[in-house]
């Protein structure tokens, strides 16, 4: 039997869930759209890895968006711009409903014109401290080029 915390009843996490899910879909209203890797398409060598990856159609999802300030690097061929963000999901909104997803290394992020590849996934917040109130996900993603992705774009 899982332990319970003894001063947050599931009658207060069910609101918190309930006005966070609020607050993110009809409040703030920021979506990005999510390709996912198509395994079937993609070919993988001896090692597990692909040259050349394959996504299937996109999907939009609403989630708070951290947007951090690009950093100019100075490579040897000239200079080029890096930058990233992190999105952060509510938990029970991606399981339940048609979503059914959540964020995995290597997924690819439209958002603001741009394409990001996630880099890593994490759960950070937990209710209470307690581990089975697992409250959001985060994925951090860097800025990808265009020409290295095989997408179907999702229809606007």
């Amino acid at each position: 039997m899982a332990n319970k915390p003894f001063f947050i009843p599931q009658k207060e996490i069910r609101m918190i869930d309930s006005m966070n899910e609020e607050l993110i879909d009809e409040i703030i209203g920021q979506s990005v759209d999510i390709y996912k890797v198509n395994i079937d398409r993609t070919d993988e060598n001896l090692y597990g890895e692909s040259s050349t990856k394959y996504y299937d159609k996109g999907f939009r999802v609403n989630c708070l968006i951290e947007y951090n300030d690009p950093e100019v690097l100075n490579e040897e061929y000239g200079t080029d711009i890096n930058a990233t963000i992190a999105m952060f999901f509510q938990r029970n909104n991606l399981a339940s409903g048609s979503l059914n997803f959540a964020p995995e290394v290597g997924d690819i992020i439209d958002w603001k014109e741009f394409y990001w590849e996630v880099d890593g996934v994490t759960e950070p917040k937990l209710i209470a401290g307690h581990q089975n109130y697992k409250h959001n996900i985060k994925a951090t993603a860097h800025r990808s080029r265009l020409s290295s992705l095989q997408i179907e774009e999702r229809p606007r």
